[in-house]
């Protein structure tokens, strides 16, 4: 093995380090602050490298953003089926707790101000990890329209996790994450009906001489 060989995968290994510490770097403070107050120096300060390295293992800063919310996808623990939401949310917000923030993919789908391409593509992800697998768990239980059941418990939790993680609600925030778990699945569990009730005035079980609109039938003797 010839010195450039060794040469050109010391540089590999470096190039492979910096990517790395930036997309870390990007992870932890997108997570923590969302997409619009993060800047590229900011990143590369954390990271230890220049931020405008950004441009060249990435693109961009939308890319990047992509990219964190991808990787911190990947670390979600997903079950196996049927889909168990008890044991995921409890495993979700566990996970908010110890880095002290929603993460990148929750911050992704709730700010107004993420770029549009970041934002589908967190809902993508969304859609891919938990929602599909959630409402194959439902369609398989019996529920009315698993989809639309789905995206309700998860943006539900999606919700828990951003508001627990602002401090905001004393009570949301002193609840374990094993007791949420076991709301959101009782939630998930639960009946639903499709049919409207019926109110009183368009109950057609009402008889005509109930209805004071109708003349009264005269008696015959």
């Amino acid at each position: 093995m010839g010195p450039r060989t060794e040469h050109a995968r010391g540089r590999k290994r470096d190039s492979d380090a910096t990517r790395a510490a930036l997309l870390d770097a990007a992870r932890d403070l997108f997570g923590r602050h969302g997409y619009n107050t993060v800047t590229l120096r900011d990143i590369g300060e954390r990271a230890g490298a220049d931020g405008s390295l950004v441009a060249r293992y990435f693109g961009n800063k939308a890319a990047l953003y992509q990219s964190a919310v991808a990787e911190d996808s990947r670390e979600v623990t997903v079950s196996p089926e049927p889909f168990d939401l008890d044991a995921f949310t409890a495993h979700a917000l566990r996970r908010a707790d110890e880095r002290g923030a929603p993460g990148p993919l929750v911050q992704a789908v709730l700010s107004q101000g993420t770029a549009p391409e970041v934002r589908a593509s967190a809902a993508d992800e969304l859609r891919t990890r938990l929602i599909s697998p959630l409402a194959t768990r439902l369609a398989a239980e019996g529920a009315d329209d698993p989809v639309a059941r789905a995206e309700v418990l998860i943006s539900c939790l999606v919700g828990v996790i951003a508001l627990r993680s602002s401090g905001q609600f004393d009570g949301l925030s002193a609840m374990s994450p094993e007791a949420i778990g076991t709301i959101l699945e009782s939630a998930a569990q639960a009946p639903t009906s499709t049919t409207p009730p019926v109110s009183p005035a368009n109950d057609s079980t009402t008889s005509v001489q109930d209805s004071p609109d109708q003349p009264e039938t005269p008696q015959r003797f």
